[in-house]
């Protein structure tokens, strides 16, 4: 792990960024004088479960994998944090509880690790600040009231591909091209799915002529019908893709 001051490109960043954007230039500028860069390789922490916060952060680069541990000891993926998004901002809010998640890095990370005191000076200050962290939050707890729906009411096909067609959206140069840079067995934790039923399922689609997978680039050959399938799935309990019957897992 490696400190050091946040380099003019991750300013740039977090003046692009939600949070930040309706702060003015001095009030920016105090938040950033008492922020740094974290450099972090693969399989290090950044923090871990019930460890107390001083910071919130903003990945810069890299992959992020926020996990808890289940009572049998397994490793739940609770999400994959891409570069440009902020994290763990909630937790300034929670009357200085620890993290609820442990951050384990994907990806080789750069990580803007933003001190609490000077952003919420900020808030105090700007109304239009306030509304965008109201509007940041509601948009995460619609997104995590989607992902329980997914995670409890559907099957693996359908998490699958949900996840394929977000990538897709994601994705600037070529949507039907991706390259998984996540490692399959997080996806899976991710689908909560097994690895196992994460390649099955992919098989399945690339039988159907739906996808092609060579290694980790997988080609989205027909997302009109990925898409069908998910409104489909969405308004009945036992949908089909094409001639595919799927069991849930």
């Amino acid at each position: 792990m490696i400190n050091s001051k946040l380099p003019a490109l991750v300013i740039e960043q977090m003046r692009t960024c939600v949070l930040f954007m309706d702060l003015t230039q001095a009030q920016l500028d105090r938040v950033v004088a008492q922020s740094h860069l974290v450099k972090l390789e693969q399989g290090e922490f950044l923090f871990k479960q019930g460890q107390k916060m001083e910071h919130f952060f903003m990945l810069s680069s890299g992959q992020m994998k926020l996990t808890r541990l289940a009572i049998d000891g397994t490793e739940k993926v609770i999400d994959i944090v891409q570069p440009g998004a902020t994290f763990a901002e909630a937790v300034m809010f929670m009357g200085g509880a620890g993290f609820p998640v442990n951050a384990e890095v994907v990806a080789a990370a750069g990580v803007a690790a933003i001190k609490t005191t000077p952003y919420l000076e900020a808030l105090s200050q700007s109304t239009q600040a306030c509304f965008s962290l109201m509007a940041r939050m509601s948009e995460r707890l619609h997104w995590q009231v989607n992902e329980i729906d997914r995670l409890t009411l559907h099957n693996a096909t359908f998490r699958v591909v949900a996840y394929l067609l977000d990538q897709a959206r994601n994705t600037a140069e070529n949507p039907s091209q991706l390259e998984l840079r996540t490692p399959k067995q997080v996806i899976a934790s991710r689908l909560s799915i097994t690895p196992e039923t994460l390649s099955r399922t992919l098989r399945r689609l690339v039988n159907e002529g739906l996808i092609d997978v060579r290694d980790n680039h997988i080609e989205l050959k027909d997302s009109p019908k990925l898409r069908l399938f998910l409104e489909e799935q969405a308004g009945q309990s036992s949908p089909s893709l094409g001639p595919c019957r799927v069991a849930g897992h």
